[in-house]
């Protein structure tokens, strides 16, 4: 996700705007240069189309090069400062010509606020921070303005790598709705520069934030929405933008419903890529699939032509996750596809085919299809998955999910040396890169391997526990423990994943009784080993109900029998399940 740093970036396509603007023209073909200089610069109401304002820029500066004003010296700064192409293409240039325009109007009438702020700003924007700060402070004492309160602090500060911003204190409140706005995004610039803050400093200050945004929001709202507040504050763009950075704030708290309230909200007012992109963010994080598929396709069909190769594949990457949780595997398969061409449609020699995000997205757009394939049963033939899992290895050896996938076709064509060569290799590559997880699966299908195919009990036990030893909570993994510590007369270890199997039982699917009854029979014939009789007998009864078996029954009575004669001293070991 994504804020909008870039200020004063808009389009005027709202009636009031264009009214501010219309208004101003008359204002200033009748001389009144205050009131066009209120509308142009506070209602930000200059015009997008740069011959227009060229037009205006010619206008005013040839006014004022014959009779000084201080409001034409205003909107001249303005223009140096957020629209300078229309007389130069030196940025530097311009930010000169707005400290003479401003100073200049300073000169005609001392206590100009807006002559202040745009020579602050100007000096502002060339670092060259001695000069900013009295133009800032005297801006500041004519019109608060929190933004540039926050601007004078980090000035202060701009030497001191651990500032005291308990000392930056700004009251959001203004009746501006871009001053607020502009806060918001100061703050928010702070928050990135400075990771290391103390996690209180950090609170307050993403609390200010979300202040500043909200006390943006309503501003707008009012003006936009209810149609009663400031004709000043009409900035559908600027409203579109603050819902953008609102809606962050309200994903970051888990606030999805809130956030997707309000980025569609801002749509209405301004359509953009990053306000559709957090829209969507927030539908992904709330699990609310079928919406984030629209808005992941929509960003593809309307701004593929303004996003990144990283933003592309990763949006690909959660469009393929989000079919794929709807069980929609045709569309999954479609996105699929378009990910591995678009991958494969790279140079050689494009540093993009190395970027770790890129990397984690084409992985995953191979693992999607492994998954598709083993859900559906429809399988590529054997030389096919072999040709492609080879030349997906090629580019990247060290992989440790491709490395398991290649073990797994393998494991199908029954060549289990291979097989096993792979998973360690993903093993000590998945060790290297600290992927846990992809450690655990690749122990665990080498312990599958070992013990279904190989019948290396021992092996395969060492394995299983390895791979649980790491975190690895699945029930198949606890189920293949329990049924090698069983056969190797484990006892102690045979019930202790008996039990931790039969507490994930619930919550795993396809489990058939006939599993669920050896289960319970294995943790009995531990128990009669240990001489927990009375548990063993309990644990046999229920093996019987799930699936009747001679084993179990045979134990039972023996198990029955010792418990009562348990404490005569004697010891009768059982004599069946071996």
């Amino acid at each position: 996700m994504k804020n909008i740093w870039k200020k004063r970036i808009y389009k005027s396509i709202d009636k009031t705007v264009n009214t501010l603007h219309q208004e101003a023209l008359e204002a200033f073909r009748q001389k009144n240069y205050a009131v066009a200089a209120k509308n142009w610069i506070k209602g930000h109401a200059l015009p997008d189309d740069r011959e227009e304002l060229k037009e205006i820029y010619l206008w005013v500066n040839a006014i004022n090069e014959t009779s000084p004003d201080a409001d034409l010296c205003a909107i001249l700064g303005l223009i140096a400062l957020d629209h300078h192409e229309v007389f130069t293409n030196d940025h530097e240039k311009a930010l000169l010509q707005c400290v003479e325009w401003s100073r200049q109007g300073i000169s005609l009438s001392p206590n100009h606020p807006w002559c202040h702020r745009h020579a602050g700003s100007a000096f502002y924007w060339m670092s060259q921070w001695e000069e900013v700060v009295p133009y800032y402070e005297k801006a500041i004492s004519l019109v608060p303005s929190p933004t540039l309160q926050i601007r004078l602090f980090m000035i202060s500060n701009r030497e001191n790598p651990n500032p005291d911003f308990l000392l930056l204190d700004i009251n959001p409140e203004t009746s501006e709705g871009m001053e607020a706005y502009n806060a918001g995004v100061e703050i928010n610039r702070i928050l990135n520069q400075y990771p290391q803050m103390s996690e209180f400093e950090k609170e307050r200050l993403t609390q200010l934030k979300r202040d500043c945004y909200t006390t943006a929001y309503h501003l707008y709202y009012k003006t936009l929405v209810t149609k009663n507040g400031d004709p000043y504050n009409d900035d559908s763009h600027t409203f579109a933008m603050c819902c953008n950075n609102l809606a962050i704030e309200l994903t970051n708290q888990k606030k999805y419903d809130e956030a997707i309230a309000v980025t569609t909200e801002g749509m209405q007012y301004s359509y953009f890529m990053y306000i559709l992109q957090n829209r969507w963010s927030a539908r992904l994080e709330a699990g609310y699939f079928e919406e984030a598929v629209a808005d992941g396709e929509k960003l593809m069909e309307d701004f593929i032509d303004e996003m990144d190769s990283i933003t592309y594949f990763n949006i690909a990457d959660h469009l393929c996750n989000s079919y794929m949780e709807l069980k929609d595997y045709e569309a999954a398969m479609e996105w699929i596809n378009v990910g591995l061409e678009s991958y494969y449609s790279l140079d050689a020699t494009d540093p993009l085919l190395s970027n770790p995000e890129i990397v984690r997205c084409f992985t995953n757009f191979y693992i999607y299809k492994a998954k598709i394939e083993e859900q559906t049963g429809i399988k590529p033939d054997a030389g096919t998955a072999s040709k492609e899992a080879d030349r997906i290895l090629e580019e990247m050896p060290d992989n440790p999910s491709i490395l398991i996938s290649r073990s797994n076709i393998f494991l199908e064509e029954e060549n289990y040396e291979k097989a096993l060569e792979c998973l360690q290799y993903a093993i000590h590559f998945a060790s290297e890169q600290n992927k846990v997880r992809s450690v655990q699966v690749a122990l665990y299908n080498m312990g599958y391997i070992q013990v279904a195919k190989l019948k290396d009990e021992a092996a395969a036990f060492e394995s299983f526990e390895q791979s649980i030893a790491l975190g690895n909570e699945d029930f198949w993994c606890y189920y293949w423990a329990v049924h090698c510590g069983y056969h190797l007369q484990e006892n102690e270890k045979t019930l202790e994943y008996a039990l931790l199997a039969l507490q994930v039982l619930p919550q795993q699917e396809g489990v058939t009784e006939d599993i669920t009854a050896e289960i319970y029979e294995h943790l009995g014939t531990a128990q009669l080993d240990l001489g927990q009789y009375a548990d063993a007998a309990e644990n046999f009864k229920v093996s019987l109900q799930y699936n009747p078996s001679k084993i179990a029954k045979d134990n039972l009575r023996i198990a029955e029998t010792e418990n009562k004669r348990n404490g005569s001293g004697g010891f009768f070991r059982k004599v069946f399940g071996r």
